[in-house]
């Protein structure tokens, strides 16, 4: 029988080599801050991909990448980076509603079986909740976590879907860690809270990690965002013009 949810090794690789390694990942939540993150990350530092997980509801998308191949939705990423191992759990995609328990169940399962030493989960974050105006990013400490972040802490706010399950399963499995949750626009995809999100995973790991492209994404959407803006203020226009020259027939 054919498990439900597993993690599938690709060309051989052999997961005892990820004993000790540093997890990462995020969904695609608010301003999509959790995947573009691992995504950038994986990519910035040229990580190599090791593997993805399996699930029984696989969501059926797929696209070429120059150098990879065809992507999977839920790819693993692994490689050592300034004597420290990485490994970054790429989600292209959200698992079916029906196993996010499951999937986050297995996710922290397996993460205790290979011998990860800690994880960094990331999210984005409503910009209601700040206090003060310099403030980039909040957090949450999971397990048993030695870190103390430059940050105030998320505290009785609640964090909802996948990224919390995730949270929840890695504390029963004993996997210390932390979650980042950067200030985002929430409704469109936010490179700018990413860039955010990737500095501070950068200072923890003392890795140093680029992010022009992400600043530079995110000048282009913000462009974008100014046009829309005055095409609606052009639009407004011509319609109060409209309702102060009626036409009579």
């Amino acid at each position: 029988m054919v498990a439900r949810i597993k993690a599938f090794m690709l060309k051989g690789f052999d997961p005892s080599e990820l004993k000790g390694s540093i997890f990462v990942t995020g969904y695609q939540g608010f301003g999509m801050v959790g995947y573009l993150a691992s995504r950038h990350i994986a990519m910035e530092l040229s990580l190599q991909r090791v593997g993805f997980i399996k699930t029984q509801h696989m969501p059926e998308a797929t696209f070429y990448k120059k150098g990879y191949g065809l992507t999977y939705p839920f790819e693993l990423y692994y490689g050592v980076v300034n004597n420290k191992k990485l490994l970054v759990l790429v989600n292209h995609g959200t698992p079916h509603v029906r196993e996010r328990t499951r999937y986050a169940e297995y996710l922290g399962s397996w993460l205790k079986s290979v011998g990860v030493s800690e994880a960094i989960l990331i999210g984005g974050l409503d910009p209601a909740v700040r206090e003060k105006e310099d403030e980039k990013y909040r957090w949450i400490p999971i397990g048993d976590c030695k870190r103390q972040l430059d940050a105030p802490l998320l505290e009785e706010k609640h964090v909802i879907g996948p990224l919390a399950l995730t949270m929840l399963f890695l504390e029963a499995n004993d996997i210390p860690g932390v979650a980042i949750f950067a200030y985002t626009e929430l409704y469109r995809p936010d490179p700018r809270a990413t860039a955010v999100a990737v500095d501070i995973i950068s200072d923890i790991l003392g890795v140093k990690i680029k992010t022009d492209r992400l600043l530079e994404e995110a000048k282009v959407i913000e462009r974008i965002e100014e046009k829309k803006k005055e095409m609606l203020k052009a639009l407004e226009g011509e319609v109060e013009t409209e309702r102060e020259h009626p036409m009579y027939v």
